[in-house]
């Protein structure tokens, strides 16, 4: 690779969104403290690769968005086609680049698309962190801001283990442990109560 040399400051352009991802990457790092820091790198910049190549020329949809694709699709429990799911996101004016990132993202069956989890999936990948999803979460799939638990770690699960390797089966089985009992509704304000959450939601 040819790289010109440098010979005075002046020819020396930062990114202007450089900080921020650096930023960024070094808050996973330490919070998640990798064994490999280069496998561990290597994963977190393929994944923000791979989202940002989905959204890079058009823009994140929006979480009133999201709702509108998840209710007019048929809330919780519906099974639609790729055709049907981008018509719905096309009268949301969510762009076909970000429905075709997220197909290949979710590794969907053109013929069966789980509309929950399409739309958690677009959600999480306009998110920049863990806690912004879990708050999207309530503002996109409630209609009251509170949701069973069950359907709150069933989004959450999608999240794992190629976009977030932390969520696993051990994980959501302490959080599932630590919220109300199966059929209660869960708030994000008592999300944030529960001790296995606390440092992924960046609040320990």
């Amino acid at each position: 690779m040819d790289v010109e040399p440098i010979f005075c400051a002046e020819q020396i352009v930062i990114p202007h969104n450089l900080a921020d991802i650096l930023k960024a990457y070094t808050k996973e790092v330490i919070r998640r403290q990798p064994t490999d820091i280069i496998a561990f790198s290597a994963k977190y910049f393929t994944n923000l690769a791979n989202v940002a190549s989905g959204v890079s020329n058009s823009s994140a949809p929006a979480k009133e968005q999201l709702r509108q694709v998840y209710t007019r699709g048929g809330s919780g429990g519906a099974t639609l086609t790729e055709s049907q799911v981008t018509g719905l996101c096309q009268q949301a004016g969510i762009a076909d680049a970000v429905v075709a990132k997220v197909m290949e993202v979710g590794a969907f069956d053109p013929a069966a698309v789980d509309l929950a989890k399409f739309v958690f999936l677009c959600l999480a990948m306009s998110c920049e962190d863990f806690n912004r999803v879990c708050m999207g979460v309530f503002d996109v799939f409630s209609d009251n801001g509170s949701l069973p638990a069950e359907d709150f770690l069933n989004l959450v699960a999608h999240l794992g283990p190629d976009m977030d390797p932390e969520v696993t089966p051990a994980f959501l089985d302490a959080v599932a442990a630590e919220l109300p009992e199966a059929g209660s509704a869960v708030t994000y304000m008592e999300l944030c109560e529960a001790p296995s959450l606390k440092p992924k939601l960046g609040l320990s």
